[in-house]
């Protein structure tokens, strides 16, 4: 398997219906050896996402309640089965042509990381993001800069692009599975000195946010806070990130 593409999803079977069947016309001009990756993360009975009217591509996979945007990513990731791992948000907010770039530089140019990141120069809207989107995301990236990850200036962005070992050994050490489990990635992404490659992206669609500022900042900044903490306390220990990027240049 080639590529491997996880979309979460909430409450939208409409929409999974519309967007799965676009991606896979898009995912068929271009690649013959590609799955798309349904999360359904507990959605009410009548909004949950089935297989059945989808393209034969696309794999639903269903959990019981609803845990969050972090958990679904997370048990789709595991799931994969590419060789490289994409995930983006179910509203494919981003121009499909990221997916193909992002391929390109993990399978060709050797890059284990790939992030979307809406600050670059060459990052374009479609549309103009509200004010108050506006508002909300430059609050939150000074709140990560300030307290976990300086330097890194989008870490929301939904779109992110994994090699298979990385993602293999990265996921299971997720504990976030809520809002700001990105900042959890780049967190363990710097502290193993993988690369991270940055691309701009080109915002089609308004995206979809569930996030209230008022009503999740407290408990973000909570969980953002813990990450420091459970790394010096040994809870992200893992052989399997430190052989990634694991090249010491001195001899013994």
């Amino acid at each position: 398997m080639d590529v491997s593409i996880v979309l979460p999803a909430f409450n939208c079977k409409e929409m999974a219906c519309r967007n799965t069947a676009r991606l896979h016309g898009y995912m068929t001009g271009w690649s013959s050896s590609f799955e798309i990756i349904v999360v359904d993360d507990g959605s009410k009975a009548c909004e949950r996402v089935v297989s059945e009217g989808l393209p034969a591509s696309v794999r639903v996979i269903q959990l019981k309640e609803n845990q969050g945007k972090g958990a679904a990513v997370r048990q789709g990731m595991l799931a994969a089965c590419g060789d490289v791992r994409i995930f983006t948000d179910m509203d494919l907010p981003y121009d499909l042509a990221a997916i193909k770039y992002t391929f390109g530089l993990i399978s060709k140019k050797g890059f284990h990381f790939v992030a979307g990141d809406r600050s670059l120069p060459n990052s374009q809207y479609i549309h103009a993001m509200p004010l108050h989107r506006k508002i909300a995301s430059k609050i939150f990236s000074k709140l990560v800069t300030l307290l976990v990850i300086g330097g890194i200036y989008d870490s929301q962005c939904g779109f992110k692009g994994f090699s298979a070992p990385l993602a293999k050994a990265l996921f299971p050490l997720l504990t976030i599975k809520r809002f700001s489990f990105d900042v959890e990635i780049f967190y363990l992404i710097l502290k193993y000195n993988i690369v991270i490659c940055r691309i701009p992206v080109r915002l089609k669609d308004p995206e979809r946010s569930t996030v209230n500022l008022f009503k999740h900042a407290i408990p973000m900044a909570c969980r953002i806070m813990s990450i420091p903490f459970k790394w010096y306390g040994g809870r992200y220990q893992s052989e399997d990130m430190c052989r990634l990027w694991d090249k010491p240049y001195w001899e013994e």
